[in-house]
């Protein structure tokens, strides 16, 4: 299999964390690409420590890590690779999911540890392509949540830009953080036109009137499911993974018992207690 790796670094500080997780990749033929705000001497000497022969491309932070993604897919010729890998640096954070608390750098960790924990981490990952052709996105199993229809990235405005460029989702999971491998076909329709640097302008805090920044970090997700393939979660360690599973059969049980959610574009708030669903005013 030949693989394209695009890595975003906005933050030069963390290179040699990533350099370090670059270094797992074997088995397959790679190309790397890297897109930056400026193209720091030190930060390409480091990367060139475990690729010498990768490309730099100095890009605007334009979208985050988003658009220079697309930016590399509209640059390529996808036919010559079989899967692509979206990596970026995180700033430090915090994140609810699955009942836990990611502080600090574990968002990142959890998600790049996925995929290039060790080399064997990233061997059974590629296997799973090999062997399974349905597959079509692979990541990691703590982060593919579902969207929350009341916010306007994960709600109307998805919906809008899905109908604007001719896609339609049934499964509404994503890959929170964006970082993930996949099957380099399911991208091609970032290659055209309709969907340009323009588009991304400006700066959006998630759960506010929402941006196209993180409209699209939905839908490059569910671009697998989009092109018939589904989504497989993996976790970097077993109690992890057992801790997933316990979740899964508790968590739903607890939600019925007593929750207060918002549900509906207006995001009413909605509140379950013992199976009983009330919306309040």
């Amino acid at each position: 299999m030949r693989l394209l790796v695009h890595l975003h670094i906005y933050y030069h500080d963390q290179t040699e964390y990533f350099v370090g997780k670059l270094a797992n990749i074997n088995g397959c033929d790679w190309d790397l690409y890297v897109t930056m705000n400026n193209l720091n001497p030190v930060t390409m000497s480091l990367v060139r420590a475990v690729k010498p022969d990768a490309h730099f491309v100095e890009t605007d932070n334009i979208g985050y890590d988003i658009w220079p993604f697309i930016s590399i897919i509209k640059s390529v010729n996808l036919a010559d690779y079989d899967l692509v890998m979206k990596l970026h640096t995180k700033s430090r954070s915090v994140i609810k999911t699955h009942g836990l608390k990611l502080k600090g750098f574990a968002w990142r960790d959890s998600l790049v540890d996925a995929m290039l924990l060790d080399e064997a981490q990233f061997r059974k990952m590629l296997g799973i392509f090999e062997r399974h052709k349905e597959t079509g996105l692979v990541c990691s199993r703590m982060l593919w949540l579902e969207t929350i229809n009341w916010t306007a990235e994960d709600g109307w405005m998805l919906d809008d830009e899905l109908a604007r460029i001719g896609m339609a989702v049934n499964d509404r999971h994503f890959c929170v953080g964006t970082i993930f491998i996949a099957r380099a076909q399911i991208f091609s329709y970032l290659q055209k036109d309709n969907i340009c640097e323009q588009m991304f302008s400006g700066k959006t805090l998630s759960h506010s009137k929402g941006s196209m920044s993180h409209v699209y970090e939905r839908i490059l997700s569910m671009s697998a499911g989009i092109s018939g393939y589904h989504t497989e979660c993996l976790c970097s360690d077993r109690l992890t993974a057992f801790y997933l599973f316990i979740n899964g059969l508790v968590s739903p049980l607890l939600r019925n018992i007593f929750s207060l959610d918002r549900e509906g574009y207006e995001g009413k708030k909605v509140l379950r207690l013992l199976g009983l669903k009330f919306t309040l005013q």
